[in-house]
């Protein structure tokens, strides 16, 4: 345990995914913004619901990662400073989860900024009946009580990684949009990426 082993253990990872992406698209390098999102958004959640400020976003899971460029549950596109971007994703029945999250790489601040998030998104998720939801969030305030308290949905306006997570889901269309809400350059690539969680059963080792 620790770094001394979890710091290899995400590089082969990340090894491996790259050529993957290399395999699926041919000799496209993979952006690596896209393979962290892919890893932050799969993996499995441990501790407190939601992200924490203990173990982060989980446990990483490598072949759910994978699935995620298998599947093309993913996409690319940028937004302009006070414009959004609308995206649909269908969700099938029987989910027993969604999972949505937006990356992006921030670009330079200065180190006595506060925040030092230079450029913001921020990201929303519309159910086919109109109910929409934030993405999680924690509390940062100094104290004990506050850094371990379970996630909240609300505006996050202090991090390059947003994530929304949706307990079973009725089936139908989700609209899914970026709005560029502090961008002080001419704007910003961002990557989404998507997991649909059933209850169904895969093996996988050692037949599979």
């Amino acid at each position: 345990g620790g770094t001394s082993a979890a710091s290899p253990g995400i590089a082969g990872i990340f090894a491996q995914l790259y050529h993957a992406y290399k395999q699926l698209n041919g000799t496209s390098l993979a952006p690596a913004p896209l393979l962290k999102a892919c890893l932050l958004n799969s993996a499995e959640d441990i501790g407190n619901a939601g992200p924490d400020f203990t173990y982060g976003w989980g446990r990483v899971n490598a072949l759910r990662a994978l699935q995620t460029l298998e599947l093309n549950r993913y996409l690319s596109d940028s937004v302009l400073n006070g414009s959004f971007k609308n995206h649909t994703i269908t969700v099938p029945a029987y989910t027993r989860q969604l999972r949505v999250m937006v990356y992006w790489s921030d670009v330079g601040g200065s180190p006595a900024a506060a925040p030092s998030l230079v450029n913001n998104l921020n990201m929303t998720v519309t159910a086919p009946t109109s109910a929409v939801w934030n993405p999680w969030i924690l509390n940062t305030a100094p104290t004990v009580a506050a850094l371990t308290s379970p996630a909240t949905r609300g505006i996050d306006s202090l991090n390059n990684v947003e994530q929304i997570t949706l307990d079973n889901p009725a089936a139908g269309t989700y609209t899914v949009r970026i709005n560029g809400t502090l961008l002080p350059a001419l704007g910003q690539r961002y990557y989404l990426v998507w997991e649909f969680r059933t209850d169904a059963v895969a093996i996988t080792y050692p037949n599979g």
